[in-house]
């Protein structure tokens, strides 16, 4: 077994596509009226419409539920993430020494991660 895909939800396909694709970096393979398909480097991101409302919480690691979307990014392009989340105006949430935390437009926890590579 497998996972499929991860499905997303976003109140504007517009904004969301522009976020997964222009900032992160994702091609779409598939679009219809109510959702979009990235491929994230192999691993399939459904961004799909729904009604609201946008919900963020502060990160808490003591509740229980999804905690974080990671990607996987090399060691040595880390710097360069920054600079790009940065520039598109992406507020990082935390900086551990593999990952690095922030949000999409409507609050899912996102992650660009390296472990195991120092």
């Amino acid at each position: 077994m497998r996972v499929h895909h991860v499905a997303l939800q976003v109140t504007d396909l517009h904004v969301a596509r522009a976020f997964y694709v222009d900032v992160l970096g994702f091609v779409v393979t598939r679009e219809q009226g109510h959702s979009v398909w990235l491929d994230a480097g192999g691993a399939t991101v459904m961004l799909e419409l729904c009604a609201g409302p946008v919900v963020v919480d502060a990160w808490a690691a003591d509740r229980a539920g999804l905690h974080v979307v990671a990607f996987a990014v090399a060691a040595g392009e880390r710097a360069a993430w920054l600079r790009r989340l940065d520039a598109a105006g992406v507020a990082v949430d935390h900086v551990s020494g593999f990952s690095i935390y922030f949000r999409d437009p409507f609050g899912a926890r996102l992650a660009l991660s390296h472990f195991p590579d120092a």
